[in-house]
């Protein structure tokens, strides 16, 4: 006759094998002490035959070393899932989730295999990366090949026979200078692009990048025709680099008086709100189509000519934001456009 622990182990025994017959992966059946009672592949197996040593390559033999991967003391009485990696003699490294649930008897742990699932998110992402830097690319070749077929074409002119008078001359020589400016802020925007999260930080109001931006704007004289109406917050404080969040400003406020064609209401609001800062700047311009709102934040994506404009300024403004913490978003508005900065507020 059995006694009580005994009949108690091998009722666990049978409930273990009813829980391999429903799941699809290896599992292992652990006593309160952690040693291995029997695993799925001794399913069925009377206890008498349960082996002594673990075979080479088994489930038995590798108890150990997922126990180990697990968390908590004694880690199997805590239900968890963890992520573990171990090589096979091929040198193949396999991707595994342990996930362990409590029993009467100590506890379940499945194994499932997520080797192919992180090969496929890898394989996805090495997409996403080639696909972006297609993007990139494409986008690059296609805004310098104006000014580089500009240069050209002025190029083959100056070396016509015959040679160039002075006017022709001075005139082609501002063409390819023109050319080679496009060219260069390309190549500046991009380098500061890519040099995102690179400079150091500080602690400062946000409204003194505010007023580096608007300091530029008055030199050269893009604030003359403009009401300009600026909410200042001495509290909103934000950690992060002054000359990157100026330029952000600097951006935002430039296209609100392209937008107005020089002329208009340029509002600036700093406020807080809780841990976050807000700054919204606003114009009384033609506004954001639905068509233009949905692109605006596309890497070379304008509505200006080419003499205008990159189309990386509100690109790499949010990505400067977005490395601070932040966002940066168009609101809706009834009439003309209104961005909003929003960033982590810094303590006093």
């Amino acid at each position: 006759m059995l006694t009580n622990p005994m009949r108690a182990h091998h009722a666990s025994l049978d409930v273990f094998n009813a829980i391999f017959k429903v799941i699809p992966w290896p599992a292992l059946m652990l006593g309160q002490d952690g040693a291995v009672i029997v695993t799925s592949e001794e399913a069925d197996a009377p206890a008498s035959q349960l082996p002594a040593a673990a075979p080479p390559g088994s489930l038995r033999e590798r108890a150990g070393h997922y126990v180990a991967a697990l968390r908590g003391e004694p880690p199997w009485l805590a239900p968890q899932e963890v992520d573990t990696t171990r090589s096979l003699p091929s040198g193949e490294v396999v991707h595994e989730r342990l996930v362990v649930r409590r029993t009467d008897w100590g506890a379940c742990l499945i194994i499932i295999d997520q080797t192919e699932l992180r090969q496929l998110q890898v394989a996805d992402v090495q997409t996403a990366r080639l696909a972006a830097l297609g993007f990139m690319v494409a986008g690059v070749c296609h805004e310098i090949s104006n000014p580089l077929t500009s240069l050209h074409s002025v190029v083959q002119i100056l070396r016509s026979e015959p040679p160039p008078g002075p006017e022709l001359l001075q005139k082609g020589l501002s063409n390819i200078a023109g050319s080679v400016r496009k060219i260069l802020d390309i190549s500046r925007r991009l380098v500061r692009f890519s040099r995102v999260g690179d400079e150091p930080r500080a602690r400062f109001p946000v409204d003194l990048a505010i007023e580096e931006a608007l300091q530029v704007m008055r030199q050269d004289g893009l604030l003359d025709r403009i009401d300009l109406q600026w909410r200042c917050d001495p509290a909103a404080l934000v950690v992060g680099n002054t000359g990157q969040l100026s330029e952000v400003f600097l951006n935002l406020l430039l296209n609100a008086v392209q937008a107005m064609d020089g002329s208009g209401r340029l509002g600036i609001d700093t406020a807080t709100a809780g841990g976050a800062v807000e700054v919204v700047v606003s114009d009384t311009g033609p506004g954001i189509s639905e068509a233009v709102r949905s692109r605006m934040f596309e890497p070379f994506f304008t509505t200006r000519s080419a003499a205008h404009g990159t189309g990386l300024g509100l690109a790499i403004s949010r990505e400067i934001v977005l490395e601070h913490g932040g966002s940066l978003n168009a609101d809706r508005t009834p009439r003309g456009a209104s961005f909003r900065v929003e960033l982590p507020r810094a303590r006093p």
